[in-house]
């Protein structure tokens, strides 16, 4: 995972069983920058509420894409996206 241009990217680990020494030691293995962080039971069952279940299913690839003025969220459609699609989602949300 690589910062582009002037997005953020925030990875959120819902899986309880993880913890932030586990999600260190994932981004040292693989090399990754951006923020990550272990999201509260609370707030993966907010995300669960908001978006369904597919959000909190890592093999779906979820994203949700937040517009500059932090005013809308949008969900992607599932799975893993190219470049080009997730630059346009970024481009959309300026």
């Amino acid at each position: 995972m690589r910062q582009i241009d002037d997005a953020v990217v925030i990875a959120i680990d819902v899986d309880p069983n993880e913890d932030a020494q586990m999600v260190r030691d994932h981004i040292a293995r693989n090399d990754y920058e951006g923020v990550f962080v272990v999201a509260p039971i609370e707030m993966t069952e907010m995300l669960r509420e908001q978006y369904g279940s597919y959000i909190i299913t890592p093999p779906l690839a979820p994203k949700v894409v937040v517009n500059a003025q932090q005013t809308s969220a949008e969900a992607m459609t599932r799975g893993v996206k190219p470049a080009d699609e997730l630059r346009a989602a970024l481009d959309d949300a300026r």
